[in-house]
Parts: structure tokens; sequence; C-alpha cells
């Protein structure tokens, strides 16, 4: 991709997303993520229409007349996008690819957190760790990320979404939110998405192109594995079957992600993305 033709792009989602932020997700991403707790603020005087029960005693007995202690919530919190960058995401029937579309909820995800003061880390992962960028503040970090995921050339077409989740175990100490954008097109990953769950905030976004679900009405049709160069010949039975498997391995996976205690977001490249992830909002509110 020429850098003309990145920057035009980073900039178009820049727009984009950051409109969608501003009016729709960031006040959602507040209430939906809490911080870790609350932390001491300062104490001041008593005034008209503080609580009573907000006084401190102590400190009011020393002074004499009666004080408060005020305290403001800890946020600062990590936030990590686990990013399949495999050969799949490159495919696209329709507008945009995955990878395109993965870059534009990312961003959303992104300037949700960092106009809430979180930080945003990014982890891209095929079969092996891609790039690493740890957490940090502020609107150029974000375009960043963006940029990394729109135009980042990895190493290795293959995927392996264990091999992400048990890198950023080893690499990540402090609790954080972490977002995972899959096709999922990858080996077993169970026991490691357990034991990320329980070290973690985690959230699985899982992004499929519809044309995976529902292939073409035609007699045969070759299809080519992005990530491995095989070519396979199915006729019209064998798509009706893959689309019945398709939905049965969605339906199993988010059970698989209820049962770990992450929250299973499942995206389609045809469709808008953000009644999505304000349901995601909403579910995690209604559960605090």
């Amino acid at each position: 991709m020429l850098a003309s033709e990145l920057m035009e792009k980073v900039r178009r989602i820049e727009i984009r997303t950051r409109r969608i932020v501003q009016n729709r997700t960031a006040g959602a991403w507040h209430a939906s993520f809490k911080g870790r707790g609350i932390e001491f603020a300062e104490i001041r005087e008593f005034q008209e229409g503080d609580e009573v029960r907000s006084i401190d005693w102590n400190v009011s007995a020393r002074l004499g007349s009666p004080y408060i202690k005020l305290f403001t919530e800890e946020r600062e919190q990590n936030v990590f996008f686990l990013v399949d960058r495999s050969a799949s995401g490159q495919f696209g029937s329709g507008e945009m690819t995955k990878a395109e579309y993965t870059a534009e909820v990312a961003a959303v995800l992104a300037f949700s957190a960092t106009l809430n003061k979180d930080r945003v880390g990014l982890l891209l992962f095929s079969d092996q760790e891609e790039l690493h960028l740890d957490p940090a503040r502020g609107h150029r970090h974000v375009l960043r990320i963006i940029r990394e995921l729109l135009a980042f050339e990895p190493r290795s077409q293959k995927t392996d979404l264990a091999a992400g989740i048990e890198h950023l175990l080893k690499t990540t100490l402090k609790r954080s939110i972490v977002f995972i954008l899959s096709d999922l097109i990858t080996p077993e990953f169970d026991k490691p998405l357990r034991a990320l769950s329980r070290k973690h905030e985690v959230i699985l976004l899982h992004v499929t192109d519809p044309i995976e679900r529902s292939l073409p009405n035609i007699p045969a049709l070759s299809i080519s594995d992005l990530e491995t160069g095989e070519v396979t010949r199915l006729r019209r039975k064998d798509a009706q079957s893959l689309a019945i498997r398709t939905s049965e391995d969605s339906s199993a996976l988010a059970k698989k992600c209820l049962r770990a205690g992450v929250d299973y977001v499942p995206l389609d490249t045809a469709v808008d993305y953000l009644p999505a992830i304000v349901g995601l909002f909403d579910k995690r509110i209604s559960r605090r």
C-alpha cells in the first residue's frame, strides 16, 4: 500500500469513527468499563448539600469543624487489542475486507478508551507474535494503531490464536481489558482463553464475511485458502452443509465464551458494527 493511500485510509477512519465515539460510545465506555476502584483526592470543609455520611470525624475533631474526604474513580486502565493478522483477514466479498472492518471497529473502541484516559496497546498475531505496542494514551498513538492494522505485513500467513493469547499472558501482568478480533479460522484455543479470562476482562469480537456463511447458489465453486494456498472445489450440497456447520460452530463458540466468562460479539463485514458495540456496552452496564 502506498504511503499516500494509507494516510487517506487512516484519515477516513479517523473522521468516521471519532464522530461515532463523540456521539455514541465515549460515555457508554466509561459506564461499561469501570476503573479498578476509588482513590483519595482531597479533604475540604463540609458544605451545604454534602452528605453527612461523608464527614471524616477524625479530621473534623482535629480541625474543630466538619470536614469531608473526596474521592475520585481510579481509572487509567490498560486496554489491549489482540488482533489476528493472518492472510484470511485480507478476504472480502463486499466493500471491506475483514482486516479493514477490524481496523474500523478497533478504532471506535480505541478512541472511546483514550477519551476516557485509558491506555491502549496492540498485539498483532498470526501463528506467532507479529507486533507488540505497549499501552499508551493519546490521539497520535491511536492513529499509529490504525496504521498498523491497515498496513502491517506479517511474517506468517497462518493463524494460531492460542499462541497470541499465551504471549499476552506472559507480557501483560497488570489486569487489562482485552479485545480479541479474529475470524477464528484457527486451531483450538479453549484453555488459553479461559486462562486469559481469569486474569483480564476479555471480549471476543468474531469478524466474518457473509460469503463464509452463505456461499453463492451455483452448481460448483472453487475456494482458495488464503493461509495454506489449498484449493477446494465445492458442489451446491457442499455449500449448504458448510453454511449449517458454520452456524453450529458460531453457536458452540458463544457457549464456550459464556462458560469462560468472556463476552462474545459476532460481527459481519456487510453489517454496521455500531449496534453490536452499543449492545455490548448495554449488556455490560446491565450486569453492574
